[in-house]
């Protein structure tokens, strides 16, 4: 069944449950008036008898017959529809837990992946809508969950008031609604707790002494009245080792046993109702103030044994093993304890997706291709290996790569597939096995080659650098060839019709951008690579500047593949002419600029080397029944009065005829009560606990904070 005829079903349950439990309630104040004209009529047979009045004796002897039989027809009747209401509220607890896994497990967790997406560029359209669709669908089985709850409770109440039979009948029926009753209080509980989400998550790498912006967000909205439980409340933000943050997402941990390993400046807000109806706690002006970075191990030290670890399995922390730049963080969103009605009180609390922390501009590098690497191939809920030991597909690697490009520099420009050719050529290096699996190691740790002391994603970091501070508009416009080996770019300017030069990135060093020209001498064209030039080389002149100054280029109209050289100048003529007359002011001369063909091999050496989501734990749970909170229904937690002839109940009581056996001594020898037919539904909630919820009744599997 799809899900909107799902939905469809189960407003209609919850109609017909409520139906149901009317019928039910007034069948069962009829069979207790009848109950109790029975009992007068015995009592007038009784003193009829007594007085020897014979002449009414058999009046009044067919009126019992013909009232215990109208007796006995109306319990047979509260009987089915005791029956119906049980099984219509099993069907509304199944339709329940089928929403909710696919709301949870599928498409809240699509929202979460996309959501990780977007964080390297991977369009996510109708990111809002889609979010709003959510919190619709969570509305709505909180609505719905909670009036089905209370149809439960009230035919509880309402069975144990009424009278007693030796057919155990009511006993039956109180068994199975106690279950669907603790069923649909666990998934509420679920729903609640994985409601609170992260709607804006932080940048992946965040700088110490520099603001962040993120924002929490719980989709049950105000439907169960949560507005009001949340006046004195505060949402607080912490930042925790990513190795706790995946202990705690999957049960290993227990909330109250995680430590913050850093400081965060205003790191407390209100959660508030928005304009467009949304529980939002947004944080604007939080600043990670300070972070404690984990010691890598001295030198030597390494051994596994040494480090008192007995072996590196999957949930092996491992924190003194690891570098600055290797070590990941979470931010933790917790709520403080609320209680909400009968549900007990909540600690409810999300992560962050991991992240990194520099403290200075020479980390970023390694830190953008560490959560580059972890945003694209990582598990969003933090099941399964960490990062490092994914394996990708080059066809996946490379669409990493491109909306990276796009989003990293802003270029309208993307990665052609021949840009992107030269980046797996690049990647797998001559007599490696080309097709093989890219691991994390390879695209970020290991050296590109034997004679450069840079990797892969530092050598396309400092590109993409180059590009967003000092070329974006030679890369737009098509004038940066750039990812071409000098090999190629010698090939293709020597067949060229004309003089052409063209410009790419360096392959023997990181972030500069070299000049191929190719000239005639004695009717043979030969090639040249100019030194390249790094961003600090362009602050001192840019580019621009360098064409229209290098002697070797005067002559030369054309830039690859036929670009007239003038055109692209014309561009920069303005924006020249005002450096020159900055520079004039400053005392700046510009000489004319002789470059030559770089010949040295000698590289410099690389710089130093430098995240269910989340299950929310909840208190023990009340046993107590009670109608609130919210006012689901008309009438709300006052609602629960129950016309069933209260003082015939009393009266009933009081005379020792609720007893099973002396009830069925008024319904006469010819009732024949039966036990439902009908045993209850099985329903699959396994889903909840994969979610590390706390189990209803069973605290041994409480990991969150307990009352």
């Amino acid at each position: 069944m799809q899900c909107d005829e799902m939905r469809a079903s189960l407003v209609s349950l919850t109609k017909e449950s409520h139906a149901l439990w009317e019928e039910n309630k007034d069948l069962q104040g009829r069979f207790v008036n009848d109950l109790g004209e029975l009992h007068r009529i015995q009592l007038a047979i009784g003193q009829l008898e007594t007085d020897q009045r014979h002449d009414q004796l058999g009046q009044a002897r067919q009126s019992l017959t013909e009232m215990q039989r109208r007796a006995s027809s109306l319990y047979e009747c509260l009987q089915e529809k005791r029956s119906q209401l049980v099984k219509k509220l099993g069907d509304g607890l199944q339709h329940v837990a089928l929403l909710q896994n696919n709301l949870i497990s599928e498409r809240l967790l699509e929202w979460k992946n996309r959501q990780k997406l977007s964080q390297i560029g991977i369009p996510f359209e109708n990111r809002e809508q889609s979010l709003d669709e959510l919190q619709c669908d969570f509305e709505l089985l909180a609505e719905h969950n909670w009036q089905m709850r209370t149809f439960a409770s009230w035919q509880i109440d309402l069975l144990r008031r009424g009278p007693q039979l030796t057919d155990n009948n009511a006993q039956a029926h109180i068994n199975n609604l106690s279950t669907v009753l603790d069923q649909l209080t666990k998934l509420l509980c679920m729903l609640v707790s994985q409601s609170f989400i992260v709607s804006v998550q932080p940048e992946p790498v965040l700088k110490t002494q520099h603001k962040f912006v993120t924002e929490a967000r719980l989709l049950i909205g105000d439907k169960l009245g949560i507005r009001q439980h949340l006046v004195h409340t505060n949402v607080t933000v912490r930042i925790i080792a990513e190795e706790e943050a995946r202990m705690l997402s999957i049960g290993q941990m227990g909330y109250p046993d995680v430590k913050t390993v850093g400081t965060i400046s205003n790191e407390y807000e209100k959660i508030n109702m928005d304009e467009r109806g949304h529980m939002v706690c947004k944080f604007n002006n939080s600043k990670l103030t300070r972070i404690a970075h984990r010691k890598p191990p001295p030198k030597g030290s390494m051994d596994m044994k040494a480090m008192g670890v007995a072996s590196p399995g999957p949930n092996a922390m491992m924190l003194t093993s690891q570098a600055a730049t290797d070590q990941k963080y979470a931010l933790l969103y917790n709520i403080s304890s609320f209680q909400l009605g009968n549900l007990g009180k909540f600690d409810v609390w999300t992560l962050s997706l991991p992240l990194m922390v520099t403290v200075h501009g020479s980390q970023d590098c390694d830190a953008q291709g560490a959560i580059l690497w972890q945003r694209a191939f990582a598990n969003v809920n933090r099941c399964g290996g960490g990062p490092e030991v994914v394996l990708a597909s080059w066809p996946d690697l490379a669409q990493v790569i491109r909306h990276k490009f796009s989003l990293f520099t802003g270029g309208k420009r993307p990665l052609s597939d021949t840009d992107l050719g030269y980046l797996y050529e690049k990647l797998y290096a001559p007599g490696s096995q080309e097709g093989k699996p890219i691991s994390f190691h390879q695209f970020a740790k290991q050296d590109l080659r034997d004679d450069v002391g840079f990797t892969f994603w530092e050598w396309l970091f400092s590109c993409m650098q180059l590009i967003k501070q000092k070329l974006l508009k030679f890369w737009d416009e098509g004038w940066l060839i750039g990812f071409i080996s000098k090999h190629d770019a010698s090939s293709q300017l020597l067949q060229m019709p004309h003089s052409s030069f063209l410009l790419r990135f360096s392959d023997t060093q990181t972030g500069a951008v070299s000049i191929c020209f190719a000239l005639e001498d004695d009717h043979k064209k030969i090639p040249f690579h100019l030194a390249p030039f790094t961003i600090k080389d362009l602050d001192q002149l840019s580019l621009a500047q360098r064409i229209i100054t290098c002697p070797q280029l005067k002559e030369i109209r054309f830039m690859y593949p036929s670009i007239e050289k003038e055109d692209m100048l014309k561009y920069f003529e303005s924006e020249e002419r005002q450096k020159a007359e900055q520079e004039s002011t400053t005392g700046y001369i510009m000489s004319e600029i002789v470059m030559v063909a770089k010949t040295s091999n000698k590289t410099p050496h690389r710089g130093s080397s430098f995240a269910a989501d989340s299950p929310s734990p909840l208190s023990n749970q009340s046993t107590k029944l009670d109608w609130s909170p919210g006012e689901v229904l008309p009438g709300g937690a006052n609602n629960n009065s129950m016309d069933v002839g209260d003082e015939l109940v009393s009266m009933l009581s009081n005379s020792g005829l609720m007893e099973g056996g002396d009830v069925e001594a008024l319904l006469g020898p010819g009732f024949r009560p039966q036990l439902p037919s009908q045993p209850l539904q099985q329903i699959d909630l396994s889903f909840v606990d994969q979610f590390g919820q706390p189990v209803m009744g069973m605290p041994q599997f409480y990991n969150g904070h307990h009352e």
